[in-house]
């Protein structure tokens, strides 16, 4: 858990900043080995779509990655994209921000899709309470499956 000092704040995405967060994302995985390109990124954080929340996780005043929320999606929102940054890792903060969104949209269920290969991020969300609901073949792209998982209400705190 993060202490009072590193408590993390959310920030909508801002133009200016969206080609260094894209260099960024594109330097980690899944995304690395995804062959994932800074221009995908500045679309996917940029284009209009009502739908879809778009934040900068910032702790201390510094950016320490990004969350892309969907919602509605499936009775809850649908996590598309938690990064942390380096130096943010393995400190909590990835729990307390999946926390927050349970909390945050008291839904049925929260959603997240990781590549099959992500075994880092399908030991976070397993520990966070996710399980596994499908596995999606080749959606990204051919011989690649990404995994579908769920926090189902009883393992949301409503309060």
């Amino acid at each position: 858990m993060l202490d009072d000092e590193q408590q993390f704040s959310l920030w909508p995405v801002r133009a200016e900043y969206v080609s260094g967060l894209s260099m960024i994302l594109c330097s980690m995985e899944p995304w690395l080995t995804m062959e994932y390109t800074p221009e995908a990124f500045e679309f996917y954080l940029l284009h209009a779509d009502p739908a879809l929340a778009r934040h900068v996780v910032m702790i201390a005043g510094e950016v320490a990655g990004i969350l892309s929320l969907r919602n509605p999606w499936l009775f809850g929102p649908l996590i598309e994209l938690l990064a942390l940054f380096d130096g943010f890792r393995n400190k909590g903060i990835g729990g307390t921000i999946v926390e927050w969104v349970g909390k945050r949209y008291k839904a049925e269920n929260l959603w997240v899709t990781v590549a099959s290969f992500n075994l880092a991020a399908l030991r976070f969300y397993k520990r966070a309470g996710f399980e596994k609901t499908a596995t999606l073949e080749n959606l990204i792209k051919p011989g690649w499956n990404e995994v579908l998982l769920r926090k189902r209400v009883g393992q949301i705190d409503k309060s």
